[in-house]
């Protein structure tokens, strides 16, 4: 007997641009972003003889772009300008190439959310939790976790909790092993839909025999073929091949094509882009705008002068 609970589900796909690097990595490489970028525009300012613009504006976008693989256009003279644009670009492609590998990783592999496994997932996760009312007695002990899950438990069928937990995905039940398994095959038609605790967090084990009237006569007979077959493995074997045949025959293919979903992190990121150049492209029109307009603001004195002079 033991607690079966929703299976996890995959986690969410909107951040696998950012997650595939640690914080930690992802301040550095922008912090050396920075850094080169700025050296650069020093270094190709003063082999222009100071010609160019004071703002880095275009250097660090060029360096951007060597981090991307996409190339540039310093056209360095110097040797320690070739130097340190080598080491960059020799930085690039390390990079360039580990987050494409990590991304296809994540993409192929889809993450899953943490499962509970342990009385005291159960607990912090807060979700109800139940079974049938024969069970409810186990949990009257002194037992700090075992008097939570006294209070909390709610009397059901079996059919019902294990319904909830794998329809509903917010429920957990005691229930058997074996009969949790069969139940989650025929919901789930083949795609496991519950969690069951693993062996080492059963909650108590119980034998299986022959209920017959009282002085039956074959009755530590049949009690001792029946524990001699559960023994030998051969109930396991007859599970097994149970529901196997049920996952094959009414089974569903847990692999998906890549869609949207797998991508939202990439099409947000573009959504954000394009919305900042929307609000850039405004922000400099009404700058365009409002100099045009105080130039004529400050012409107006004039004409009204001259127009003055010419009619006196």
């Amino acid at each position: 007997m033991t607690w079966c609970v929703p299976k996890a589900g995959q986690a969410s796909t909107w951040n696998n641009l950012v997650i595939i690097f640690q914080w930690s990595t992802w301040v550095a490489t922008f912090g050396s972003l920075v850094i080169m970028g700025l050296v650069f525009h020093y270094m190709y300012y003063r082999e222009n003889g100071k010609k160019v613009t004071k703002w880095p504006t275009n250097s660090m976008l060029m360096t951007f772009s060597m981090l991307l693989g996409w190339g540039a256009s310093f056209e360095p003279k110097s040797a320690t300008f070739r130097i340190l644009i080598f080491g960059w670009l020799c930085f690039s492609v390390n990079m360039g190439i580990s987050y494409e590998s990590f991304l296809r990783s994540f993409l192929m592999h889809p993450r899953f959310e943490k499962q509970i496994s342990t009385e005291t997932d159960l607990i912090q996760s807060r979700i109800p939790l139940g079974g049938r009312e024969i069970y409810r007695s186990y949990f009257e002990t002194n037992n700090a976790s075992s008097f939570y899950l006294y209070r909390k438990y709610n009397s059901t069928t079996f059919a019902e909790g294990i319904r909830r937990a794998a329809k509903d995905r917010n429920f957990a039940v005691v229930s058997s092993r074996r009969q949790a398994a069969y139940a989650d095959q025929k919901l789930g038609k083949g795609k496991p839909l519950i969690y069951c605790f693993p062996e080492s967090n059963k909650l108590y084990k119980y034998g299986v025999v022959l209920l017959a009237r009282k002085w039956f006569p074959m009755i530590e007979r049949c009690n001792t073929i029946i524990r001699s077959v559960s023994e030998n493995g051969l109930i396991d074997k007859w599970n097994r091949e149970l529901l196997i045949h049920i996952g094959n025959g009414e089974g569903t293919s847990e692999i998906e094509p890549l869609s949207i979903q797998h991508l939202l992190g990439a099409f947000i990121f573009v959504g954000i882009m394009y919305a900042a150049s929307i609000l850039v492209f405004i922000f400099e029109v009404s700058v365009g705008v409002y100099e045009k307009w105080k130039i004529r603001k400050n012409l107006q004195p004039d004409n009204r002068h001259v127009k003055f002079h010419f009619a006196k």
